[in-house]
C-alpha cells in the first residue's frame, strides 16, 4: 500500500503495481489497463527508461492489448515462462478466434464462469470445441481456478499434451 497526497493516474498505479506486485499479477493489471484504453502502452513505456528498470521494460513488452481476458493473460505468461511460444486469438474457419496456440500445435481455451454459464454459450462452447477437433487442432480448455491454484499443474498438462500430439504425427 502506497500513501499519497495527490491523486493518482491511471498510469501512476500500473507504474507502481509493475513496481510493487509479483509479475504475472503487475502484468495482468497492466495489460488490462492498456486494453480498457485505461492507460497507453507508448505512455507506459516511456516510465521506464531505466537500463535498471529493464526487468520492467521487459515485462511491459510482454503486453499483449489484443488478450480476450485475464485469464488468457495468466494462461500465456505461465506459457511462456514455460519456454512455449503462444499466439493469441487465433482464427480457426468456422469456429472463430481460438484463445491461445501453443507451439503451433495446441489449443488452449480459457474459460470464465461468467461467459459459459447459460445453456446458449454451454452449446456454442462445444460447437467450437468440435470444429477445432475437426480442423485438427486439439483443445484444452482451462478455468481460472486452475490458474490460479494449480498454475504447475496447468503447465505439466499442456506439456503432456503437447508430446502426446507431437509423438503422434
Amino acid at each position: 500500500m502506497h500513501r499519497s497526497r495527490i491523486p493518482l493516474t491511471p498510469l501512476d498505479i500500473v507504474c507502481q503495481s509493475l513496481r510493487c506486485l509479483a509479475p504475472l499479477e503487475g502484468l495482468a493489471i497492466a495489460e488490462s489497463a492498456v486494453k480498457n484504453g485505461l492507460i497507453q502502452l507508448p505512455a507506459l513505456r516511456e516510465r521506464f527508461p531505466a537500463v535498471r528498470e529493464k526487468g520492467l521494460r521487459d515485462l511491459v513488452a510482454r503486453i499483449r492489448p489484443q488478450s480476450g481476458s485475464i485469464i488468457e493473460t495468466m494462461a500465456r505468461y505461465l506459457l511462456e515462462e514455460a519456454g512455449h511460444t503462444v499466439e493469441l486469438q487465433v482464427r480457426i474457419p468456422g469456429m472463430g478466434h481460438l484463445d491461445l496456440l501453443v507451439d503451433g500445435l495446441l489449443g488452449v481455451e480459457t474459460d470464465g464462469y461468467a461467459h459459459h454459464s447459460s445453456r446458449e454459450a454451454y452449446r456454442e462452447d462445444r460447437r467450437r470445441w468440435n470444429v477445432t477437433v475437426v480442423r485438427g487442432v486439439p483443445t484444452l480448455r482451462v478455468t481460472f481456478e486452475m490458474l490460479l491454484n494449480e498454475p504447475d499443474g496447468f503447465v505439466r498438462m499442456v506439456q503432456r499434451a503437447l508430446a502426446t500430439y507431437r509423438a503422434a504425427q
